[in-house]
């Protein structure tokens, strides 16, 4: 659409309108790979925090509050890796940037069982947060565009089931490990889950579906959906590091998707110790999490095919204002069972739509090889932004009467959010 007539361009509405799926075994593969991603990515930065900081808590007399504290500079690493990895992604190729991110973040994750001060576990959160970040969100984001260029949502909208999945079954699984293991070896049982998802990276995965010999899209016509798509599918040679930082566009990506993962990180990260705040205790908190989540599988290709259908910037306003109404339920709940399920229903059903959509916004405008550089710039906006939830947490924790008055700030966070993705041109850049 653009910002003067408010109407689709000729490109959207032609990838809008397509919105069934004819993908061979070879794409099912790439999208069922960029699912296992989100689902050990996803659990790394965020789920985990549930039981990762109570763990390291009691396990070395480490003060919670703290350690949530210092949980957002550790975050920061992933800035400076989001610009990485694009970058490295448009030299050397998505796939060898995914595996570099995936073996590093099996070390640092190991390492967590053994972090026994504050020092120690801003070092090895961040060694997490910057090479997931740069591996799951970047890098195997990228081979996703570049294997469906016209039909993107759908492809992440089915990709994005793995962080649903990890909201129901990741704190569940790591609980199993530390129960097991204890919380020196724990941490471990996820390594491994990395290296096992490592070897099937490194003996199936294409940058592109040439590589492979399959058609992008698995449409020998893909080109005629795309109205600005070059021959050969070259980056148009302004799309450097310097002119896309004058681009009003990608700022409202960037803060926008911040936006989005504010509201997402910081819901989730504390949705056990909401309910907990509400009266229930800890593993019906977790039960009540994991089958919400689990419930909300649905929710996946549900936003995959709302942005397909009706184009990405209006599914994502509408995406976020969900989020806003699921915090204001979830806050007038009271002791009412019913209305606390229809808010962590709405919860569950938001799960995996932030990063299919956000990062489909980008894939819709920047296609293909123009990807990799027009990301590399969001995403470290996008992170700069997303790393201030835990402060904004702390700060509704400390000064507006607890984790109501925290929700209360994600809530209106959602509606700026909205904002921006309202003032976004999606007319295609190739």
């Amino acid at each position: 659409m653009t910002e003067e007539s408010g109407m689709m361009t000729v490109g959207e509405a032609t990838a809008a309108s397509t919105t069934k799926t004819n993908f061979t075994g070879r794409h099912w593969m790439v999208i069922a790979m960029q699912a296992m991603l989100f689902f050990l990515g996803a659990g790394l930065t965020t789920h985990g925090l549930n039981i990762v900081i109570p763990t390291l808590a009691q396990t070395y007399g480490l003060d919670n509050a703290q350690l949530l504290l210092y949980a957002t500079p550790a975050s920061w690493a992933g800035i400076v890796s989001s610009y990485l990895a694009a970058k490295t992604s448009e030299k050397w190729g998505p796939k060898l940037t995914v595996l570099v991110c995936i073996f590093f973040s099996a070390l640092c994750y190991a390492a967590l069982g053994y972090a026994s001060s504050i020092t120690l576990f801003v070092t090895f959160f961040a060694g997490v947060a910057f090479f997931a970040s740069g591996g799951v969100y970047i890098a195997g984001p990228a081979i996703i565009a570049n294997w469906f260029p016209v039909k993107k949502d759908l492809a992440f909208g089915w990709t994005t089931v793995g962080q649903n999945l990890s909201s129901a079954f990741f704190v569940m699984m790591l609980a199993w490990f530390l129960g097991t293991f204890g919380p020196q070896w724990g941490f471990s049982g996820m390594s491994v889950l990395l290296a096992i998802l490592f070897v099937l990276f490194a003996l199936f995965a294409k940058n592109t579906p040439e590589e492979a010999g399959q058609y992008p899209d698995n449409d020998p016509n893909w080109k005629a959906h795309l109205v600005n798509e070059d021959e050969d599918g070259a980056v148009n040679p302004a799309l450097t590091t310097g002119a896309l930082l004058k681009n009003k566009d990608i700022w409202l990506l960037g803060l926008g998707a911040g936006g989005v993962y504010i509201v997402l990180v910081g819901v989730l990260s504390q949705l056990v110790p909401r309910m907990m705040d509400m009266g229930l205790d800890l593993q019906t908190a977790i039960w009540y999490m994991s089958l919400s989540a689990l419930i909300g599988t649905v929710g996946a290709p549900f936003w995959g095919w709302l942005g397909q259908k009706v184009g990405t910037k209006w599914a994502l306003a509408f995406y976020e204002a969900w989020w806003v109404a699921a915090i204001i339920i979830n806050l007038v709940a009271g002791d009412s069972v019913v209305i606390l399920w229809v808010s962590l229903l709405m919860i569950g059903l938001s799960l995996g739509g932030a990063t299919n959509l956000t990062t489909s916004v980008v894939a819709g405008k920047f296609r293909r090889k123009a990807f990799a550089p027009a990301f590399g710039i969001v995403s470290p906006i996008q992170s700069i932004v997303r790393c201030f939830a835990f402060s904004i947490l702390a700060l509704g924790l400390t000064y507006l009467g607890g984790l109501a008055g925290a929700w209360m700030l994600l809530a209106g966070i959602g509606v700026l959010t909205v904002i921006c993705y309202m003032l976004v041109d999606p007319t295609p850049v190739d």
